[in-house]
Formats: structure tokens, C-alpha cells, sequence
């Protein structure tokens, strides 16, 4: 079937074949009309008229709005997403519209959004953030449009079918057992890095270990349970935008668990409940440490002792990393992370399997 202009075939009966999307089945899937004449350009014309038509029903059955994609999303944001999402979230998406979205297009009123501005703003973005920074952005700005859409504020949503950056899989960073001996070594004798060794030995995020506190330690079972987590988001009042630490529930239900700890960690544990003033294990006097301030004494620490290519979150990996090299099933290691599933243990850790799959293709060597 040769093609001539857009969405205009020829068939092999000799008439011109023109298609255009009639609308959309339930499933979202497209269901396409066809037009049919033996001259190209009447077959073209028909498609013309056909989509001035869809266009000019679709604008009858909106509503009237005014407002500029800033006030919608101003709307959006207050009315359909704060009520249903922890504070974190909200502050989250409010940011990535505020930052990234608004202050490019904001202006624009809504109804007058187009496809093409939505691809102008994704390649501003590609030339300064990550491929997962700018999917991330993208998401929320795609959600808040798709209420418009339901609404009847706009026909169809202009995000739909444009292009995203690919994301690049990351690699784990995780020390090995030297230089996690080495680091062990430099953090023992002092509680101020006690937050060090609790993350190699439980593999706690860092706002995990800010949020834990005495009452969930359980040390006749031998058990630590994971409540809770500290977050610094960012937030608006009346002197104008700043930050503020909130104390929320763990990501998922998969986040809030129990881990079981070892004898060595229960005993240092005793030993800091003991002198501690706070309800909070990792605390300053009487409140609790916020990320901020743990990851700066790590990165004392980790210049100190030439460890400088990782982050606190690499401590975490680590712990992965050693419960792998024991032996330890991705199912339970998944548990003991909190991941929502164990394809995204297996995402994460694929290149810690090297030395596995290392000893296993070695069985298969033959003469």
C-alpha cells in the first residue's frame, strides 16, 4: 500500500485510503474512521473536514475555563492530591511544578495548551536534567492534565505520545570488604557515627534510621522495626519558601517491616540506650538527626579514609551486597530492603551476581 501524505494511502484496487482517529475504546485503544475515493485530493479534503469536525464537537463539550495552567494547577494540587497523599508527596509534586513546569509554560492558558509546548519544555529540561528527573516531572505534569481531561477542561490530553528521554540502569555502589572493614574500624570508637554501622547492618535508608526509635527495637526477640521515616521537604509560608523536616509513614507497606539484628548490634545498642536523652536512637540530646546532618558526618568520615565515590545510600547497598555473598535468597533479601518487589532487588543488584555467575559457568568447562 504506497503512501502519500499524511495518514493517505493508495490501495492496490486503486482508490486513495485516508484514516483518522474517530476516538478511543475504553482500554484507551485508538479506533480509527476511514474515508475512501479514487483522487487523492478528494480523499484529503474529507480528511480535513473530518477533523475540523472532531475538533469543533470536542471544544462544544468543554466547559468554559479561562485560567492559565498555573491556576489549574494550583486547583489540581489543593483539591485531587493533597487529601490523598502524605505531605512528602504533595510537597514533591508541588516542587517539580513549580521548579520545572510553571515557570516555563505556567502562563499558558489551559485550553491553549498544545502538544508541541509540552515538547519544547521536555527539551529545555533534557539539556540540564536527568532522563529519570525529567520521566518523574513529566509523570505529575501528565496526571495533572489527565484530571483537566476527565473534568471536560480539556479534549485530550497534549502529554500523550511524546517522546522521553531513555533512562540509563544504574550501577551499585557498594564498598567492599576491605574498605568496609576500614571504615568499621574508623567509626567504632565514637556513637557520634553509630547511624554508620546501624545502615552496613541493616541496610536502613538514611530517613529510616533518622525515624527509628527506642519502641521499636525489640531486644528479647532480637528484632528492629522499620516505622517510620524523617524527611526534609520543601514547603511555603508567609516569610516565603523554605524547608522543613516531616515525619511520615515508610514509602510503601513493603517499607514497614521488622529486621531481624545481630548480638554484636543489640549490644551496642544497650549500650547507647543508656546514655540516650531522646526517645529517637540517632538523636542530638533530645530530638532526632535530620538526613541532612547524617550524610555530612559520612562524608567526614568518607574523605578522611579515601572513600569519596560514595554516598550514605551506598551503605545500604552494601549490607545487600554482603547478604548476597552469604548466600542469601532474593526473596529474602528483598524483605529485609523493603522493596516493593523482587524484580527491583533483582534490577539493582544484577552486577553483585557477577562472582556467582562467574563459579557457575566454571562448572561448565569441559576439555
Amino acid at each position: 500500500m504506497a503512501r502519500r501524505g499524511e495518514n493517505i494511502y493508495k490501495r492496490k484496487d486503486g482508490r486513495w485510503e485516508g484514516r483518522y482517529i474517530k476516538g478511543r475504546q475504553k482500554t484507551g485503544k485508538i479506533h480509527y474512521g476511514y474515508i475512501y475515493g479514487y483522487k487523492y485530493s478528494e480523499v484529503k479534503h474529507q480528511l480535513i473536514l473530518k477533523k475540523y469536525e472532531k475538533q469543533t464537537n470536542s471544544s462544544k463539550n468543554l466547559l468554559p475555563y479561562e485560567g492559565q495552567l498555573l491556576d489549574w494547577t494550583s486547583y489540581w494540587l489543593e483539591t485531587f492530591v493533597r487529601p490523598k497523599v502524605k505531605s512528602s508527596t504533595y510537597a514533591s509534586y508541588k516542587n517539580k511544578m513549580n521548579v520545572h513546569v510553571l515557570s516555563t509554560i505556567g502562563s499558558i492558558k489551559l485550553q491553549k495548551l498544545k502538544q508541541a509546548d509540552i515538547d519544547t519544555l521536555l527539551k529545555k529540561m533534557n539539556g540540564r536534567l536527568k532522563a529519570s528527573s525529567i520521566r518523574s516531572i513529566f509523570s505529575v505534569l501528565k496526571n495533572c492534565l489527565s484530571k483537566a481531561v476527565s473534568l471536560k477542561l480539556l479534549a485530550e490530553n497534549p502529554c500523550i505520545g511524546l517522546e522521553l528521554p531513555k533512562t540509563r540502569k544504574k550501577t551499585v555502589q557498594a564498598l567492599s570488604i576491605t574498605d568496609q572493614a576500614k571504615l568499621v574500624k574508623e567509626v567504632s570508637s565514637s556513637q557520634k557515627f553509630f547511624s554508620i554501622i546501624l545502615a552496613l547492618q541493616t541496610g536502613l535508608r538514611i530517613g529510616e534510621i533518622c525515624g527509628l526509635k527506642w519502641e521499636d527495637i525489640d531486644f528479647e526477640n532480637n528484632t528492629l522495626g522499620v516505622n517510620r521515616t524523617v524527611l526534609r521537604v520543601q514547603t511555603e509560608d508567609k516569610a516565603g519558601r523554605k524547608t522543613e523536616i516531616v515525619e511520615v509513614t515508610p514509602k510503601s507497606n513493603n517499607s514497614q517491616r521488622k529486621i531481624p539484628i545481630t548480638e554484636s548490634l543489640r549490644k551496642k545498642l544497650l549500650e547507647l540506650q543508656k546514655i540516650s536523652t531522646s526517645e529517637y536512637v540517632i538523636s542530638n540530646k533530645h530530638k532526632a538527626l535530620e538526613p541532612r546532618t547524617i550524610a555530612y558526618r559520612f562524608q567526614i568520615i568518607r574523605k578522611k579514609i579515601g572513600l569519596e565515590k560514595f554516598s550514605f545510600h551506598s551503605l545500604r547497598h552494601t549490607f545487600a551486597t554482603r547478604c548476597l555473598e552469604a548466600g542469601g535468597n532474593i526473596a529474602t533479601i528483598s524483605s529485609l530492603l523493603g522493596h516493593s518487589s523482587t524484580k527491583m532487588t533483582l534490577d539493582c543488584y544484577t552486577n553483585s551476581f557477577f562472582t556467582e555467575e562467574r563459579q557457575l559457568v566454571e562448572k561448565l568447562e569441559f576439555n
